[in-house]
C-alpha cells in the first residue's frame, strides 16, 4: 500500500491536525474502480456525520505525500444505519469507488447487533486454525479497517432489519483488569501482609477459556490512544518488552478499539536510555482478530511479559514476532525525537 496514515504531527509534535470534522465520524480506505492494481493505491478518507439535515458525507483526505487535495465525493441524505453499507458500496461505485472495509470483505457474516454509534457489525471469519472463539473477540464493524486478508465480496453486504434507536444489542465489552481487583492491599491485613513480605492468597484457577484470557490493561476509563478508524479509543490487550541487539526496548503489544473493535499491533522501540536525542520509533499494522488472538497467546506464556527486566532473555519471542510481522502491509510509521 502507497499510502500510511500518522496520528501524530511531527512538525507540531503533537496529536492535532489542522481540519475540521464532524464530532461522529468514521475513517475508511477507497479503492478506485478504474485502476488494474486499486488496493495497492487505496486512499483515506472520511465519513463524516452531520445533523442539520441529517447527512454522510464521504470525502477523500489530502495526501501531501502525492499532492492530491481533500475532495468531497458523495453526499447521502439521512443514510440508516442498517442498510449503510449497501447505500454506500452503491453510492461510492457511481464515482468511481470500492468501499475497502470489513462490511465488503468476503470474511465478514453479519452479526445481530451493532457498535455505540449504532452502526452493523460482522463476525470475521478468518481462521488460521480450526478453534473458535467467543463472537465478542471476533466481531468487527461494518466501517472497520481492512486487514491483509480483505477479500472483495461477492454480494453487498447484507443489511439488518430496521430497527429503532437503542433497540438492538451491542457487542459485550472486554473486562477491564482495574474491575478484577479487588481493595485488600488497601486494607489493614493487607498492609501487615506486604510489611511481612507475604504473598495474598488465592484461590483463583488460571484462566481456560479466551473470555476469561482477554482482560483490558488500560483500567476502567477509557484508553489512552485515538483509534485510526473511529473517534473512539483503543484499550491495550498485552504486551510483550524484549530487547533489540542494540540492546534498547521494544515493545509488541495488542490494542482493540472499543467503538469499532478493530484490532492493531504496535511495535515500539524505545531508545531514549541509549541516545541522546530521546528517539523512539513507532509501528502500527492492523490484524484480523485472528491474528490479533494468536499473538496475545504468544505474550500469555511469558511470565510477566510486560516487564522489561528480563527481555534479554526474550529473544526466541522477538524472532517470533519479527516473522509474524514480515511483509505484512503497514498502517502507520513514525520516528519520533524529544519529548
Amino acid at each position: 500500500m502507497s499510502e500510511t496514515f500518522q496520528l501524530f504531527n511531527l512538525a507540531t509534535m503533537s496529536g492535532v491536525f489542522p481540519g475540521t470534522r464532524t464530532m461522529v465520524y468514521q475513517r475508511v480506505r477507497l479503492a478506485a474502480l478504474a485502476q488494474e492494481n486499486a488496493v495497492a493505491t487505496m486512499r483515506w478518507a472520511r465519513l463524516l456525520w452531520y445533523t442539520a439535515p441529517p447527512a454522510c458525507v464521504v470525502e477523500l483526505e489530502a495526501n501531501p505525500a502525492t499532492g492530491a487535495a481533500a475532495e468531497p465525493l458523495v453526499r447521502i441524505l439521512a443514510p440508516p444505519p442498517a442498510t449503510l453499507g449497501a447505500v454506500l458500496a452503491e453510492a461510492l461505485a457511481a464515482a468511481g469507488w470500492r468501499l475497502v472495509t470489513c462490511g465488503g470483505c468476503a470474511h465478514w457474516q453479519l452479526h445481530a447487533a451493532q457498535t455505540p454509534d449504532e452502526l452493523p457489525t460482522g463476525l470475521c471469519t478468518w481462521r488460521r486454525d480450526v478453534e473458535s472463539f467467543p463472537d465478542a473477540l471476533t466481531a468487527q464493524s461494518l466501517l472497520a479497517l481492512s486487514c491483509d486478508h480483505w477479500q472483495a465480496a461477492d454480494a453487498p453486504a447484507p443489511t439488518l432489519a430496521l430497527a429503532p434507536p437503542g433497540a438492538l444489542d451491542t457487542v459485550a465489552p472486554i473486562r477491564k483488569r482495574a474491575e478484577q481487583e479487588n481493595d485488600e492491599r488497601w486494607t489493614l491485613a493487607g498492609q501487615v501482609r506486604r510489611w511481612l513480605r507475604r504473598p495474598a492468597p488465592t484461590t483463583a484457577a488460571p484462566a481456560s477459556t479466551w473470555a476469561e484470557r482477554v482482560i483490558e490493561r488500560s483500567g476502567v476509563g477509557a484508553g489512552a490512544e485515538p483509534c485510526f478508524a473511529c473517534q473512539g479509543r483503543i484499550a491495550n490487550l498485552g504486551a510483550l518488552v524484549v530487547a533489540t541487539p542494540e540492546g534498547d526496548k521494544q515493545t509488541f503489544s495488542i490494542w482493540r478499539c472499543r467503538n469499532c473493535y478493530t484490532y492493531y499491533l504496535n511495535d515500539w522501540i524505545d531508545r531514549w536510555e541509549r541516545t541522546d536525542n530521546l528517539e523512539t520509533e513507532e509501528r502500527y499494522y492492523r490484524l484480523s482478530p485472528a491474528e490479533a488472538l494468536e499473538v496475545l497467546a504468544v505474550i500469555d506464556n511469558v511470565v510477566h511479559a510486560e516487564h522489561p527486566a528480563r527481555r534479554h532473555e526474550r529473544d526466541a519471542q522477538r524472532r517470533w514476532m519479527l516473522e509474524f510481522l514480515k511483509e505484512r502491509v503497514l498502517l502507520s510509521h513514525q520516528i519520533r525525537q524529544g519529548r
